[in-house]
């Protein structure tokens, strides 16, 4: 008697790139898959082009994309402005669509892009920060610190000038690092080891600019 043959399982590449997109957007590892992910995607609306922008002030630094000469073609690009309540100022550049789209693929590609956005720009944090050498990062210092002293991941984002996903993202590196399994034991151990110093960030939201910190009293 002939064997039945399995199912085929599916691979990720048999899915559509929005697909692909919605459920790997939040935890590309690099930049390189998030820009592929997000890149697929927009094809699928006719989009051949993007770029992420991080603002500050009147002024924009380049965070990544796969098309950078949107930067100098203001008129043939679509602009996306994120919210700057709830993260840092981000613009997403995309190249006018090939075809006309309907104003629900348009709201779609809009929160595609803010979510793109969020994750391109924590990515970009991660990268930016410096090891220190109790084993954990400047950062997960500071954000350890700042929770011990009462703050909400979302004040330690606006006082930083870095994105909420960041802090999060440094909190669950830093439990991970230290071996323990929540948040109050990390701080503790951290406190008992003299490692919780950091209380103050400076520059550290741009690859651009050299991070640094102020080591002063816990308090």
């Amino acid at each position: 008697m002939a064997r039945a043959l399995k199912p085929h399982a599916p691979k990720a590449a048999d899915f559509p790139a929005t697909s692909r997109l919605r459920a790997g957007l939040l935890i590309a590892p690099d930049s390189e898959h998030l820009v592929s992910l997000f890149s697929g995607a927009l094809a699928e609306h006719g989009i051949d082009g993007h770029f992420c922008l991080r603002k500050s002030g009147a002024s924009y630094t380049p965070l990544v994309g796969d098309c950078p000469e949107l930067i100098g073609r203001a008129e043939d690009c679509e602009h996306i402005d994120t919210d700057e309540s709830f993260m840092p100022g981000t613009r997403v550049l995309l190249a006018k669509p090939s075809r006309r789209l309907s104003a629900e693929h348009e709201t779609r590609i809009r929160g595609y892009a803010e979510l793109f956005a969020a994750r391109a720009l924590a990515l970009q944090e991660l990268a930016d920060d410096v090891n220190t050498e109790c084993g954990l990062s400047l950062r997960e210092r500071f954000v350890l610190g700042r929770r011990l002293a009462g703050l909400a991941p979302v004040d330690i984002a606006i006082e930083a000038k870095i994105s909420v996903a960041t802090v999060s993202a440094a909190i669950d590196s830093a439990i991970r690092k230290m071996g323990v399994q929540t948040l109050p034991e990390a701080i503790s151990v951290a406190a008992r080891r003299g490692w919780l110093a950091v209380t103050s960030l400076q520059n550290c939201s741009s690859s651009s600019e050299k991070l640094t910190y102020k080591a002063i009293q816990n308090g």
